[in-house]
């Protein structure tokens, strides 16, 4: 039965995947249009910036103006990167310890009818179970110690 319908599962996969392939595409288009028009947009608004600029404080002055704004946008947008950064690995740490304790609950689980049913393993489970267990309850979370020393009474 499963043979019979190993073609049809074939070719739907194939078209879901085709089809994704053809958006991709187009979207990949669409944005290389819209990145390079707003490229040629942010270049105009720029030498329009220094031709204002430079007719009210010098030409000098207004290269060092646009350079200093760019370096500090540079600087803006790196630091959110890095704050984001951290905030996904933080949610990627969290995610591996809950799947961790999704496969050590899968496997406990998984292994507890051989366990059951041999007499030996069972005296030799109970206790390690009850640890583990009692071990999970009592588990707390390391606090930062309390830094007193910035309270402002040593100026």
């Amino acid at each position: 039965m499963l043979k019979l319908l190993t073609p049809l599962l074939t070719s739907l996969a194939a078209g879901e995947v085709g089809l994704a392939v053809s958006r991709a595409k187009r979207s990949a288009i669409f944005m290389t249009a819209i990145a390079i028009l707003a490229a040629i947009g942010t270049i105009f608004l720029l030498l329009a910036a220094y031709i204002v600029l430079a007719e009210r404080y010098g030409e000098m002055h207004s290269a060092l103006i646009l350079a200093g704004c760019a370096f500090g946008l540079a600087i803006t947008i790196y630091i959110i990167m890095k704050i984001s950064d951290a905030a996904a690995r933080k949610r990627q740490r969290e995610r591996a310890k809950i799947d961790t304790s999704a496969l050590l609950t899968i496997a406990a689980l998984a292994a507890a009818p051989a366990v059951l049913r041999s007499r030996g393993l069972l005296m030799l489970a109970v206790p390690v179970i009850a640890f583990s267990g009692l071990s999970l309850l009592t588990k707390k979370k390391k606090r930062r110690p309390v830094d007193d020393s910035s309270s402002g009474d040593g100026i």
